[in-house]
């Protein structure tokens, strides 16, 4: 997905709330607040309520944001003068800490800052710079520093979307012979992950680097770390607007609770579930989207050619298409799981793109397929 497609701009409302301008409403909502954060000493109590009992909660903002900073300022060889007042009552930036995970110092640069299963190679922490180069420029820099050559503009293109704090960003991954331009430290068979988020103009980086097996073995809890980065506030949050897509609950399902970048998630069986979602615009193409899929599963991708040769499904008043396969499963860098199966639904409707998945043991997913085409029918755009 392209980052150009994370509007920051409050658009103005009409009678009707579209799904489209409920997902800008959240996405400026969460950007403003974590702006706040990065600027003032926050102040803010933490609860667990996520899948992990240790909570974390930055207190005090250490490098704020200077929109105006040069290119030493940003990296602290040349401090900046004028410090901004502290807002009263901002939020405070919490996650939850994966059990074996360790904190680290916080520095000038990194405002999250932890060891990925205690390992001293194993790095993530999250930064936020003024500016912050392109999506271009940074990927090229990160292929430099894992000794790669750059990858296609197409691969930029159809970089998969990752939730963070409640807004959508990017996420890149590549493996090959790390060298730290700071330090000199070199970590070879090593694998980087970075989630990407632009703010305004500034933009916020959440990246692990370490040896290839640990990112590998903790991708599950990296993207559980993550999704768990959160705001938090003495006041109870305001709420977004309820989605504006209607369906049916298919019978034995069961709703399981809110999750980034979804409608509704479904829990099918002990290890299936199904998901909605929906994206503004193309949400980088039917095409790139669909590889990505087959990615998942190892399966070979299908050039723009074999698009219109995909089955189909009626959804939402027209024709949506059907990716169906099955195969090792691995999302976001996950081990694989052996035979998986996966039913995925795109349905573009000019303004915005819906998504209906599926993934699951192979048989579990092959024996739920009529319950997720009566779900798939029963959808309805609300409002």
């Amino acid at each position: 997905m392209e980052p150009a497609g994370l509007p920051l701009s409050r658009r103005s409302k009409s009678h009707e709330t579209s799904i489209i301008e409920r997902q800008f409403w959240n996405h400026e909502m969460v950007l403003l607040s974590l702006l706040a954060v990065m600027l003032c000493s926050c102040t803010g109590s933490s609860q667990a309520n996520h899948a992990y009992d240790d909570v974390r909660v930055i207190q005090k903002a250490v490098h704020p944001i200077l929109p105006g900073a040069t290119h030493a300022q940003r990296f602290r060889r040349d401090p900046p003068r004028g410090s901004t007042p502290e807002p009263a009552g901002a939020p405070a930036l919490a996650y939850d800490l994966p059990d074996g995970w360790v904190d680290a110092p916080l520095t000038e640069m990194r405002r999250v800052n932890v060891l990925i299963a205690g390992h001293p190679d194993g790095e993530c922490y999250l930064i936020v710079i003024p500016g912050g180069g392109s999506l271009r420029q940074n990927i090229d820099r990160w292929c430099q520093q894992m000794d790669q050559e750059p990858i296609s503009d197409d691969a930029v293109h159809s970089l998969p979307p990752v939730a963070i704090l409640g807004a959508e960003g990017v996420r890149f991954e590549i493996d090959g012979t790390f060298t730290d331009g700071f330090s000199g430290k070199v970590v070879s068979d090593a694998r980087m992950v970075v989630h990407v988020l632009p703010i305004g103009d500034s933009t916020l980086f959440v990246k692990a680097i370490g040896p290839r097996t640990l990112l590998q073995s903790e991708a599950e809890n990296l993207a559980r770390f993550v999704i768990s980065l959160r705001l938090e506030r003495d006041s109870q949050p305001q709420q977004p607007p309820p989605s504006s897509l209607r369906w049916d609950t298919p019978e034995g399902w069961i709703v399981d609770g809110p999750r980034p970048m979804r409608e509704v998630t479904f829990l099918v069986g002990e290890d299936t579930s199904c998901w909605i979602t929906v994206l503004g615009g193309d949400a980088g193409g039917a095409l790139a989207n669909a590889n990505r899929w087959l990615a998942e599963l190892s399966l070979d991708p299908i050039g723009p050619e074999q698009i219109s040769t995909l089955s189909t499904a009626q959804m939402l008043g027209g024709e949506a298409i059907v990716i169906d396969g099955t195969g090792p499963y691995s999302s976001m860098g996950s081990p694989p799981k052996s035979d998986w199966g996966m039913i995925g639904l795109i349905r573009q409707l000019g303004d915005r793109s819906v998504f209906v998945k599926m993934v699951g043991p192979a048989a579990d997913v092959a024996a739920a397929r009529d319950s997720m085409m009566q779900l798939v029918s029963s959808l309805e755009i609300s409002q």
